[in-house]
């Protein structure tokens, strides 16, 4: 090892210089002090809510301080972002402590209960030792009823945070998957790796979104664990041409919007305002029953001209909303040779009765294309896609399935509204459904109740 100077120490490392905050500089770089400030700017809003424990708070400002010096060593950069994946153990830990509050309870196949006292995580794991699933225990999730499969490592402690519901997202799932393989190529390393301030300082923002998640608290603008955002109330204007025009609703009623070319109109609750997150890219393909907008989006008024949408404003004064972006559940129809679209279950409760035949799956998922392509994909048995349960394979869980009428009886299936939205969409183009996928296997396929003659194609319900 060559011994360097102090002031060899305090020299600013060029290649921290070269990220600014326009990208990546070739050509130029950031002054020492300008480098300084920038690099700890890009970490000093992440922050942690009150209630994580004190341990992982601790643990995660040594990082967020370490960071600091990479301006100075280029190599710090990496060694703190991957010594963040291994806090995330850390704040699992912490949090099954917090969450069981002194003692966890071990169920074994004959229901007969374990419980044990806990005073730190090291009396958790020689109880998931002497408990394992493998002897036939499961781990009673805070006071149950729910069990789940615990072994005290990394693997475990994700499956009891999701059965505890204190994760959320169903893409999380396979993001959560992710980081515990990158933690566990730093914890068992087979070759070398260097990473940017960049990478450094989204695996830092991704993990206080982890932690905080964990605590119960989502993140305002989050990318892995959003709070709900906020959505506004939108005009919708759109001909027989396939123009369309989007505009907040209050611009309409100050007469702000053209409206030349506009023949029929919505009002609806959605997310968009342009150079924002989020806004949603598909609103010009909605559809009144039908989720064709990639967020949630709710049907207010319409469709009519814009005369009366403005009169309609001014007399309901409809107001924005706040939603949760995750984990939204939809209703996918498999009715004899077609699978439609997803819906929204209080949607499905209205629908005429003749609209409510066949086979009905309830999935869970962040988007509705993901609970469509996964319906698709299980009526063409691909390997891996589940009927009940988590995918393994997709993004969605399927919450239940059945005939309206049984849906309905276990209490699935509730109307959201007093009445059922006028079936009409912006773009003809975009059908209601899609040919049911032949299946590729000999595994049976589902059965569709309804024995009902098929007309013309149609884009609605």
């Amino acid at each position: 090892m060559q011994i360097i100077s102090l002031a060899q120490l305090r020299e600013t490392d060029e290649r921290s210089q070269r990220f600014t905050p326009l990208g990546l500089g070739l050509d130029r770089m950031l002054t020492p002090e300008s480098a300084a400030a920038h690099h700890q700017e890009t970490v000093a809003q992440i922050d942690l809510a009150d209630a994580v424990a004190q341990g992982t708070r601790e643990a995660f400002e040594r990082l967020r301080n370490i960071h600091a010096y990479g301006v100075l060593c280029y190599e710090i950069y990496t060694l703190v972002n991957d010594h963040a994946l291994l806090v995330i153990e850390q704040a699992l830990r912490d949090r099954f402590i917090d969450f069981h509050d002194g003692s966890c309870t071990f169920v074994r196949r004959d229901s007969r209960e374990s419980a044990i006292v806990i005073g730190g995580y090291d009396d958790v794991y020689k109880a998931a030792n002497r408990f394992s699933p493998v002897r036939g225990y499961r781990l009673l999730v805070g006071r149950g009823p729910a069990t789940v499969e615990f072994n005290g490592t990394l693997g475990g402690l994700r499956k009891w945070a999701r059965a505890a519901g204190l994760l959320r997202g169903q893409r999380n799932r396979r993001i959560e998957q992710l980081l515990a393989r990158l933690r566990n190529s730093v914890a068992h390393p087979s070759s070398t790796h260097l990473l940017t301030p960049v990478d450094c300082a989204v695996t830092l923002r991704d993990l206080a979104e982890f932690i905080n998640q964990l605590w119960g608290v989502p993140t305002p603008g989050g990318r892995l664990y959003p709070a709900p955002a906020e959505r506004g109330v939108l005009f919708i204007g759109w001909n027989a041409n396939g123009s369309t025009t989007l505009a907040r609703a209050d611009n309409l009623t100050a007469g702000m919007v053209r409206l030349d070319d506009i023949e029929q109109c919505a009002i609806v609750r959605a997310f968009f305002s342009p150079g924002t997150r989020p806004e949603d890219p598909d609103l010009r393909y909605f559809n009144s029953r039908y989720d064709n907008s990639r967020l949630p989006t709710e049907y207010l008024w319409g469709p009519g001209s814009p005369t009366e949408a403005a009169t309609w404003l001014t007399t309901a004064h409809p107001t924005s909303d706040s939603v949760d972006l995750l984990d939204q559940v939809f209703a996918v129809r498999h009715d004899d040779d077609r699978v439609y679209r997803p819906m929204k279950p209080g949607v499905v409760a209205l629908l005429d009765p003749a609209d409510q035949t066949g086979h009905w799956y309830l999935v869970q998922a962040d988007f509705p294309q993901d609970a469509f392509v996964h319906i698709r994909q299980l009526l063409a048995a691909e390997p891996g896609c589940s009927q009940r349960g988590e995918c393994t394979v997709c993004p969605v869980e399927i919450l239940d399935q059945g005939t309206v009428g049984e849906l309905v009886g276990r209490g699935r299936l509730a109307p959201t509204s007093t009445a059922l939205p006028p079936a009409f969409c912006l773009r003809d183009d975009i059908p209601s459904w899609q040919p049911a996928p032949l299946r590729t296997n000999r595994e049976p396929a589902p059965r569709s109740r309804s024995n009902r003659r098929r007309g013309r194609p149609h884009n609605s319900a």
